[in-house]
Parts: structure tokens; sequence; C-alpha cells
């Protein structure tokens, strides 16, 4: 009767190694964040809009050119929040799928210079996760962006065009490399 209690454990290892990433690294190394540079401000022409569920009069907009998976697991972005009002507010962001969380690293002021956040920190995303899918309320931006585009359960999406394809509407299939292509 051990094999029982072996074959449970075997089956179980990977979602208790995913659904602990603590940002721990391979080796048990602590996960370290890579160096970014701030991006040039959007670009018109450049900005994809997505939707927010709770927040039809408000515009959300992801400037495609600033778009980075980094090194560190870290989806980089600048996202524009346009009230209903005329307000508008552009920050430079990031997310981390693996753990959940997103970080503001800086705001644009009016003449077009990065302010960088004193108390910028990871924190939680609004989202409940789970050991095999993210789920939340739709009413986050950044919950948003990390369920519906930039995230693939705890991984990254696997480049920056594939998240545009996704915000363009043009969807593209995971591939797992045993299976093929997964709907």
């Amino acid at each position: 009767m051990k094999i029982a209690p072996v074959c449970l454990a075997l089956a179980l290892a990977p979602l208790a190694g995913w659904a602990q990433d603590n940002g721990e690294g391979e080796a048990g190394e602590s996960w370290r964040e890579a160096d970014y540079v701030l991006p040039a401000p959007p670009d018109e022409r450049k900005l994809h809009a997505f939707r927010v569920d709770t927040h039809p009069p408000d515009r959300f907009l992801l400037d495609g050119a600033s778009l980075s998976i980094g090194g560190d697991g870290v989806v980089r972005y600048v996202l524009v929040t346009r009230g209903s009002g005329g307000a508008s507010t552009t920050t430079f962001e990031g997310i981390r799928c693996g753990t959940g969380e997103s970080r503001l690293y800086a705001r644009l002021e009016r003449d077009g210079s990065w302010r960088a956040l004193r108390n910028s920190t990871w924190r939680a995303l609004a989202v409940g996760k789970s050991s095999v899918i993210f789920s939340y309320s739709g009413n986050d931006p950044r919950a948003t962006l990390a369920n519906d585009y930039l995230c693939d359960g705890a991984a990254p999406a696997r480049t920056p065009e594939e998240i545009l394809a996704r915000l363009r509407g043009k969807h593209i299939d995971f591939t797992d490399p045993v299976r093929g292509a997964v709907p």
C-alpha cells in the first residue's frame, strides 16, 4: 500500500510548486527584480483599449510600444485611464503573473516626464487566486489585464506580440508541447 501515497505525491507535486510561488528561483534563490527603463510617453496611435466590466464610462488603454516581458517574469506596460469627464492618468506598471501582484512604478506628469512613485511596492491584485485559475470580479483594470491578456495562468504570455494580438481580439491558443494546441 505504499504505492498509493507515492503516486498521489507525484501527481500533486506540480500543483504544489505552482501554488506556492513565492518568488523563489529554481535553486531556492530569492527572486530579484530586473532593472527597467522608463518608456517614452505613449503614442495615441499605439494605444489599445480593453474593457473593464464595472467601469463602462471609463476607458482603459494599454500602450503597445511600452509592452515588455522581462527576464524576471514581469510584464511591464503603460496604462492610460480616461474618465468620462475628460481626466486622464498615465502610469508605468508591472504585473507578476506567478504571484498575482502588480506594481506602479511611475506616473506621467503634464510636462511629459515620468515621476517615480515613492512607495512603489508589489501589491496583490484584486483577484482570488486558486491553484488552477485566476478568478476576479472584473472591477480592476490590472486584474483584467492579468487575467485576460498578460498572463497564461502563473506564467506571462510568451511574447509582447501575443499580448497585442489578444488585445486586438485575435487570441492565440496556448500550445502544449505534448498535446498540441489547447483551446
